[in-house]
């Protein structure tokens, strides 16, 4: 279908990525391509729709703008496991270890637009806890997610990304925690894009 030149749309429609180990031999210390950080929307290649939403790397597809209202960090946390012999972890205990060890940067054209601890953006998503080993980062409520003060936007064709660092190194339960296991960042708002 032709593009109709001028005329644009705006639509709600989130934008998300996501970091996994499907392996239940990998860890996460071993699948992060770099020790310090793991990066959300960099590398979008041979991922499925439920891992990303993103045509490339770190830009919106074609000519498309995209203005961030909220941004929440999901996680499926691995099955019970025990690092080196030592105690067993938990699911829960991986969610603490993960949120409270490790901080969220939101960068747009190599701009920090945001930097706080993970704990600050609560997944809004996820099944409630009761049966042992389901946990949630959160409130499982699309409402009950961290929300811009003013809306960050993200222009055509610019770099964007988001960094989940470990200030002071991967905490053992993370590092060491087997697939599966996947990691989501949603930057949740409004995506304008030509008509069609």
């Amino acid at each position: 279908m032709a593009r109709i030149v001028g005329v644009k749309e705006t639509l709600q429609s989130p934008i998300y990525d996501s970091f996994f180990i499907l392996d239940a031999t990998a860890t996460i210390e071993g699948s992060m391509a770099d020790p310090r950080a793991i990066r959300f929307f960099v590398d979008v290649q041979n991922k499925t729709r439920l891992e990303t939403n993103l045509q490339a790397s770190g830009v919106l597809p074609s000519m498309n703008t995209f203005e961030a209202r909220a941004m929440r960090v999901v996680v499926a946390a691995p099955r019970r496991f025990t690092p080196d012999g030592g105690d067993e972890v938990t699911p829960d205990i991986f969610l603490t270890e993960l949120i409270y060890g490790s901080v969220i940067s939101l960068l747009v054209g190599e701009k920090v637009m945001i930097e706080m601890p993970t704990f600050f953006f609560p997944a809004g998503a996820g099944v409630s806890p009761g049966n042992g080993d389901a946990t949630n980062h959160g409130d499982p409520n699309p409402l009950a997610t961290f929300r811009f003060a003013e809306p960050v936007p993200i222009e055509q064709n610019q770099n964007f990304r988001v960094e989940m660092a470990f200030p002071r190194g991967v905490p053992l339960p993370v590092a060491k925690a087997p697939g599966p296991v996947r990691i989501w960042v949603i930057l949740d708002g409004y995506l304008t894009r030509d008509v069609q």
